[in-house]
């Protein structure tokens, strides 16, 4: 192997500082290109929008990654998840109805992101943040407005159809938006103290005309009976009067003094028959 002379090594040449110099630099560059590098990850359950985030200027759009994934080491790089889990959302409402008595309610929408418009929901709907700057008004409003034009008693009965109305206004209002709504429920509906009243009024009220319906019948019923029995013996006292002879009563006479006379210790005096006919007059002596 031929001898190497020092002089002809260009690093030799360099000197043994410029030679240090330029192996420091080698390192600051590579070390430099690792800075602002970073491994973004995007959990289970969430999307990742992600952008560029150049030294000079304004960043730009670069992606969007559903979890879990991570976008490996990227220079100077910004990501953010959103969550796209479906989540309810409950709001409380006092709710002035058709007869201006007001009632207190809760409505629930059950909402999630569309993981296809990531980007639509982080540039115009405000990111994580995108129920309170851009759904929650119109959500509450929709509610409100399919409750006041009912009355308070209609309320209850008609919470399931409430439901379903709001539900389609909200998905007419947000087709083709980042977001989607899956369902909405009404309930926990409190009434204030002056209807709770007029309820119990009411319900006194007719508790006492029903009482007073039964007693009614009740008398009414009494009455026809009386009237009845009334009709009863005076009809049966014209048949006894239209029917009943002289005779025959003479007859009952006789058959009565016949048992008379088996009487022992007592004594009567039968008087005779008057010509007219009749009954003969019966006396009891005494001992």
């Amino acid at each position: 192997m031929p001898d190497i002379n020092p002089q002809d090594n260009p690093i030799a040449k360099l000197g043994p500082q410029v030679a240090g110099a330029a192996i420091l630099l080698l390192l600051g560059v590579a070390a430099l290109s690792r800075v602002g590098c970073n491994n973004h990850h995007t959990p289970a359950g969430h999307a990742g929008y992600i952008r560029s985030m150049p030294i000079v200027g304004a960043g730009e759009f670069v992606g969007t990654q559903l979890g879990p994934t991570s976008t490996g080491y990227v220079w100077r790089q910004k990501l953010v998840n959103i969550d796209i889990r479906s989540r309810t959302f409950s709001e409380e409402l006092t709710i002035p109805t058709s007869d201006r008595l007001r009632v207190d309610l809760r409505a629930h929408a059950r909402i999630r992101p569309n993981p296809e418009q990531i980007k639509d929901l982080v540039d115009t709907f405000g990111g994580e943040n995108w129920y309170v700057s851009n759904v929650r008004d119109q959500f509450r409003s929709a509610v409100r407005n399919r409750v006041q034009v009912l009355n308070p008693f209609e309320i209850k009965t008609k919470m399931r159809q409430i439901g379903d109305d709001v539900l389609s206004d909200m998905r007419k209002r947000y087709e083709g938006k980042p977001v989607i709504f899956e369902s909405v429920d009404i309930g926990d509906i409190n009434y204030p103290k002056q209807i709770v009243d007029a309820v119990v009024r009411k319900l006194v009220t007719n508790e006492d005309n029903d009482r007073a319906e039964i007693q009614a019948a009740i008398a009414s019923e009494q009455i026809r009976i009386g009237i009845a029995e009334a009709e009863g013996i005076a009809q049966s006292q014209e048949i006894i009067r239209k029917t009943l002879d002289p005779m025959f009563l003479q007859f009952e006479a006789l058959r009565a003094m016949e048992d008379l006379a088996d009487s022992k210790n007592t004594n009567f005096l039968i008087m005779p028959v008057t010509p007219e006919g009749g009954s003969p007059v019966i006396m009891q002596l005494g001992k």
